[in-house]
């Protein structure tokens, strides 16, 4: 995933009350990555289902390793 990308997301859900609300609410992972996609095709970007699930990886290994160092 494009770094870019994933901070213009990140940035415009921290902002968006609402939209973290309904993101909390997707008990489904294909319904989350489907309003991750709507949300980047609004912001004028299209993002794979690939993408995202490495940017998850990426994310997880990074709060893993928070405390390694």
């Amino acid at each position: 995933m494009d770094t870019d990308l994933f901070r213009l997301l990140q940035q415009q859900v921290y902002r968006d009350h609402a939209l973290q609300a309904r993101l909390f609410e997707l008990t489904d992972p294909k319904d989350f990555f489907s309003a991750i996609q709507a949300l980047a095709e609004e912001l004028g970007h299209t993002l794979e289902e690939t993408d995202m699930i490495e940017a998850i990886r990426a994310g997880r290994r990074a709060w893993s390793d928070r405390n390694k160092q």
